[in-house]
């Protein structure tokens, strides 16, 4: 069985517009106290958020959840099933790549391929639906044509059964990239890609840009997305050719002085909001 791993998407704050504003508040303090690494505090401010049925605000506390910071790993699940109901995208493709692993959840390529396919269907053009995308692929791999039927069929009655959330308030794009590579199985995605020219070390794998040009923009995104996440980090390039798919620019924090450094620097991107690949060579 090919062997996925999860690499988060980063996703814009937004929330749905039954909330009224004291909500959104909630949730922007919420999201200041993560980038923060007050995970107390976040929790406190997303609890009532969540007991009101946002989505989003589930999506989060789920992430600080399955990131070890409060709560439990089955709580975490749990949230992260009524947010992917509740037909957020991110949310969808992380409880997809659950199922294809078994991890919290029973192993099921069909349940996986369907929410695979409704985060494909669901996220923003960018990151976020290229790894949905890509997992479908995988997952879809494996599966027999009657299966994958099936599997669509299920994705679209759930899509029909469920209003998607709100357009969120515009924020700035992030850049397309390609599927990244393989890497920690307890922390990442997919489909190993070939890499040239890759620094050395114990690193994690933040994004990918296609133009060689966008690498300044896109760091500067993600400092500003992941703030005190990304505190002392030194910004590493690994340039990747993947023969038809063209030539990507992979940008890396590290070298790390072991993997439990790079797991725990990347607990703390995840928590932000952000993804995180750990790539070693």
């Amino acid at each position: 069985m090919a062997s996925l791993r999860i690499l988060w998407a980063f996703a814009p704050l937004g929330v749905g517009l039954a909330l009224a504003f004291p909500a959104s508040a909630d949730l922007a303090a919420a999201e200041a106290a993560i980038a923060a690494k007050k995970y107390d505090t976040a929790i406190a401010e997303l609890q009532p958020l969540v007991s009101a049925g946002d989505g989003y605000a589930k999506w989060k506390l789920a992430q600080l959840y399955l990131a070890g910071h409060g709560g439990s790993a089955a709580e975490g699940v749990s949230l992260l099933q009524e947010a992917a109901e509740a037909g957020e995208p991110e949310a969808q493709s992380r409880l997809g790549v659950l199922y294809a692993k078994g991890e919290g959840v029973p192993q099921s390529d069909t349940e996986a391929y369907k929410w695979l396919s409704l985060a494909s269907r669901g996220a923003a053009p960018g990151v976020s639906r290229i790894m949905a995308q890509t997992n479908q692929t995988v997952v879809g791999q494996r599966m027999t044509p009657a299966q994958r039927a099936t599997a669509e069929t299920e994705s679209s009655q759930a899509a029909a059964g469920y209003q998607a959330p709100a357009a969120a308030t515009a924020v700035e794009p992030v850049a397309t990239a390609e599927a990244p590579v393989a890497a920690e199985p307890a922390e990442t995605q997919v489909a190993s890609l070939p890499a040239t020219d890759a620094p050395s070390g114990i690193r994690l794998q933040l994004a990918s840009v296609a133009n060689e040009a966008d690498v300044d923009g896109e760091w500067k995104r993600l400092r500003k997305r992941l703030g005190a996440a990304l505190d002392g980090q030194q910004l590493q390039i690994e340039r990747a050719d993947l023969g038809t798919k063209g030539i990507f620019y992979r940008l890396q924090i590290g070298p790390f002085a072991d993997r439990s450094a790079a797991k725990a620097a990347c607990k703390d991107i995840n928590a932000a909001g952000g993804d995180c690949l750990l790539v070693a060579n």
